[in-house]
């Protein structure tokens, strides 16, 4: 290895494990990839990847992906696996409600969203179980509600720890960089690390 090439490892870091993106006239999104996640309260010592303001446990169960289904699973392990249907609260315990949402067959990409009084951690207004691909548009089978949008849809794609995202009928994907304000057609948005 030449000193250019340790330099540039020793610079690198690990790809991010978790993302926010903001969008304007829209609200903020956590984006976690995986196949599971682990949803508990937001307490100081909680370490779950789904944080909810509540009277939740740090850790009050998982919720996984395997192929196109999704299951939630309680932490105490007793009870069996549940299969989580798209716009069914999962059966937590406590006041929370958390709305799973699968909204194309298209992408195995899934949405978390809380219904008031409670609030995510983060000051996000929804969570995203992101596989590969993200759509952003009015329709129903949006993971991301762009009510201004018309016709109009952006897809976001994720390639190793690189997002590309571009309107639906363009032919080139550009590349969203993490800290910097995009615009991909009529949509503006900011991609952070969480």
């Amino acid at each position: 290895m030449d000193v250019s090439e340790s330099k540039t490892l020793a610079n690198s870091k690990p790809a991010a494990l978790r993302w926010r993106l903001w969008v304007d006239g829209c609200g903020g999104f956590l984006i976690l990839p995986g196949e599971r996640w682990t949803i508990g309260g937001a307490g100081p010592a909680g370490t779950s990847d789904v944080r909810i303001h509540s009277d939740l446990a740090r850790i009050a169960g998982t919720l996984s992906r395997r192929e196109d289904s999704y299951f939630w699973e309680f932490a105490d392990a007793a009870r069996p696996a549940e299969l989580v249907l798209s716009g069914h609260p999962l059966s937590m315990t406590g006041s929370a409600s958390l709305i799973f949402r699968h909204p194309s067959p298209l992408s195995r990409s899934a949405v978390l969203t809380l219904m008031p009084p409670h609030r995510f951690a983060g000051h996000v207004d929804e969570v995203i179980l992101a596989d590969e691909t993200l759509l952003m548009g009015a329709t129903a089978d949006c993971h991301i509600k762009v009510a201004h949008l018309g016709s109009e849809k952006v897809v976001i794609t994720r390639r190793g720890d690189r997002w590309l995202g571009k309107v639906v009928g363009d032919p080139e994907l550009s590349e969203l960089t993490v800290g910097q304000r995009m615009e991909l057609g009529d949509v503006v948005m900011t991609l952070e690390e969480a």
